[in-house]
């Protein structure tokens, strides 16, 4: 199709939406692409020729040589070479593109590079390599301590195929933490590889346990009477095993209480596993029998010390 130009490549009309031309693109892409079987030529010509109408200011420029005449970048190498372009007079289009980047007028100053992928229309053909995706996926608690594997199902925008790929999620996974698959990203132009894939993890907290990187943490809580009089305590860890915690007597709220090893392991740190933590939670009863009452009453007549002494002294000045 002698004289062709981007729109005739895409088979839309010149008022076509974006909507339309991002359509007949995935269109003829998923039909073309080189790893599907396709013509690579042909595949070249397409995003070309979506390379320029999707951007809405080198589509504009584009259309301003239109006008002119010329169709730049319709050789599409087929006529061994792209120095020149096709156009409806003879004129050597190659020529004013070098006058307007050399200041002497013509389009606004506009970089014809930007079209034709750089300083010289020849490099219009190299190699680019696609985009990186990316997605996140949730893991839970269990999933990320102990490792596990999941199938994750992404979208190719370029062409809007789905594609699948068997994540192996490592023990110790972290939340925010990134797995990254090369070569299975967008695709790349002009025989281009592919970009990556980035996956995002993210972990979901368990019903006790919440990670801090490689450590794990929960709250323990204890009576009234266990923290005044201490207690010893079976205490479940992350991994199924279970250890004592021994209350001394007096604990207080928030006092916490360190298991070396018993946390996750260390994804950065290959061997090593991060810590228990256990944060003592002091439980008040919300609700006394009489007997309870009576007992607590005689104790607090009882006690005689001080539990407010800075607080009194500010009071009295």
């Amino acid at each position: 199709m002698p004289g062709k130009n981007f729109y005739d490549v895409l088979g839309v009309k010149r008022d076509a939406a974006q909507d339309e031309i991002k359509r007949a693109f995935r269109k003829l892409a998923a039909k073309y692409h080189p790893d599907a079987g396709g013509d690579e030529a042909k595949f070249k010509e397409v995003s070309e020729a979506y390379n320029t109408l999707s951007d809405e200011n080198k589509r504009r420029e584009y259309d301003q040589m239109l006008m002119f005449g010329g169709i730049p970048g319709a050789d599409f190498g087929g006529s061994g070479g792209r120095g020149r372009y096709t156009t409806n007079v003879d004129v050597d289009w190659s020529q004013i593109f070098n006058n307007v980047r050399g200041g002497d007028g013509g389009f606004g100053g506009f970089d014809f590079s930007t079209i034709f992928g750089g300083s010289g229309a020849g490099q219009a053909s190299r190699p680019n390599r696609g985009g990186d995706l990316n997605t996140t996926i949730e893991v839970s608690f269990n999933d990320a301590f102990n490792g596990a594997m999941r199938k994750v199902t992404y979208r190719i925008p370029s062409t809007g195929e789905t594609q699948s790929i068997n994540v192996k999620i490592p023990a110790g996974a972290v939340d925010g933490g990134k797995l990254r698959y090369r070569g299975q990203g967008e695709y790349g132009s002009n025989g281009g590889e592919r970009g990556d894939l980035v996956i995002t993890t993210k972990v979901l907290d368990d019903a006790l346990f919440k990670r801090d990187g490689a450590d794990v943490r929960m709250d323990l809580p204890i009576s009234v009477y266990e923290a005044a009089l201490g207690a010893s305590i079976e205490v479940p860890k992350p991994d199924g095993e279970k250890v004592r915690l021994k209350v001394p007597a007096g604990t207080q709220e928030g006092k916490t209480f360190r298991f070396r090893d018993g946390g996750a392991p260390d994804v950065r740190k290959k061997g090593r596993r991060g810590a228990l933590y256990v944060t003592i939670r002091v439980q008040v009863p919300t609700s006394l029998n009489r007997e309870e009452r009576a007992a607590l009453e005689q104790l607090r007549t009882m006690d005689r010390r001080s539990y407010r002494k800075d607080v009194e002294r500010h009071a009295s000045q």
